[in-house]
């Protein structure tokens, strides 16, 4: 059995127990993530299931594609997204569709389930099987009037990759849950009439699973990024700024090295020249360990203002450059490396 990362701790059998939310950075997921069980706000649970926010998503990182493919239930807005982006090409395809509240429902663990929608107009599903070392993705979501055929089947190695789940605290009331991981791929993505082999050795996964009781308004920043370098190691990193308690103690930043995996620090976002040719997102921490810059080179906005929701997201796709530290793994320079990032605000 491999050593447990420093600063991990191994994963409780249900994230929840008595109400009560286990707080904590885990090796890998519990059987249960069933943060709706928690207490929050006196509310019963018909209500907490409303309020609490839901995901499951997915990027590949090959040499010519990256790809986010995710379900995201917020309650009152349900989404079904499926993003690629050819380097070689320069194209992006985007089947996004807004879903009627409730047209799926998320599972509570990994271990044994699946995350589905399907309709006669396509189909998205992540079926889990994290137990058995797989997740396999299962995509076809036909031809539109601004976007080629998307489909594909893909099984994510889990057992040959390093998993992050933590828990963690909001400021006045609830809190997150979120599976990180980054994972060898295989399988078949077609983009209109091109078939794309993917291979353990040139394809990677970033998985992001997630479950919180967030405020009214929600608001993060976030990049994220996998590649192979010139030795044929398997590189990743994931750096958020999101809305939780005492962020030197709890946040969900970390680096990959193959089947390694290393903490890093609480960072900040500072943005220079915002929708510009030249935008850069500065990504650093306090002690010089993260110092990165990101550049938005393929645009990706969602605007709604109805009523009771509104959002503003940014989801760019770009580069990072720069270096990171993270604890007990070796330094990596980040050398051009392509990925998304995200300016996230929903008021829902």
């Amino acid at each position: 059995m491999p050593e447990r990362p420093a600063g991990f701790a191994p994963p409780p059998p249900a994230l929840v127990e008595d109400g009560h939310q286990h707080l904590g950075r885990f090796d890998g997921p519990p059987r249960r993530a069933n943060l709706l069980d928690a207490r929050y706000r006196g509310l019963p649970r018909p209500l907490r299931r409303w309020r609490l926010k839901e995901w499951q998503a997915v990027q590949l990182a090959t040499p010519r594609l990256f790809a986010n493919l995710a379900l995201f239930d917020a309650g009152l807005m349900t989404l079904l997204q499926a993003k690629v982006y050819d380097r070689v090409r320069g194209l992006k395809h985007v089947h996004e569709r807004k879903l009627r509240p409730g047209a799926f429902r998320l599972a509570d663990q990994l271990l044994d389930s699946t995350n589905r929608y399907q309709d006669r107009r396509g189909r998205l599903g992540f079926h889990n099987q994290v137990a058995a070392g797989r997740i396999e993705v299962d995509l076809d979501l036909p031809a539109t009037g601004g976007a080629p055929r998307l489909a594909g089947r893909l099984v994510l190695h889990v057992a040959r990759g390093a998993s992050q789940v933590v828990s963690l605290p909001f400021p006045t009331a609830g809190g997150m849950y979120s599976h990180k991981g980054m994972f060898p791929v295989e399988g078949e993505l077609v983009v209109g009439d091109e078939h794309h082999r993917l291979t353990p050795t040139t394809a990677l996964a970033l998985l992001d699973d997630h479950k919180g009781y967030y405020p009214y308004v929600m608001r993060w920043d976030w990049v994220t990024s996998a590649t192979f370098d010139g030795a044929g190691r398997a590189l990743g990193l994931n750096l958020t700024r999101n809305q939780c308690r005492a962020p030197e103690r709890h946040n969900e930043n970390c680096a990959w090295i193959d089947d390694r995996i290393g903490r890093l620090p609480a960072v900040t976002f500072t943005r220079l020249r915002v929708r510009e040719p030249d935008e850069l997102w500065q990504v650093r921490d306090a002690a010089g360990r993260v110092d990165l810059t990101f550049a938005p080179t393929v645009p990706g906005e969602v605007r709604v203002n109805a009523l009771v929701m509104e959002s503003r997201y940014r989801g760019p796709f770009g580069t990072l450059r720069g270096r990171i530290e993270p604890e007990g793994l070796p330094a990596i320079d980040v050398d051009d490396w392509f990925g998304m990032g995200e300016e996230f605000w929903l008021r829902c």
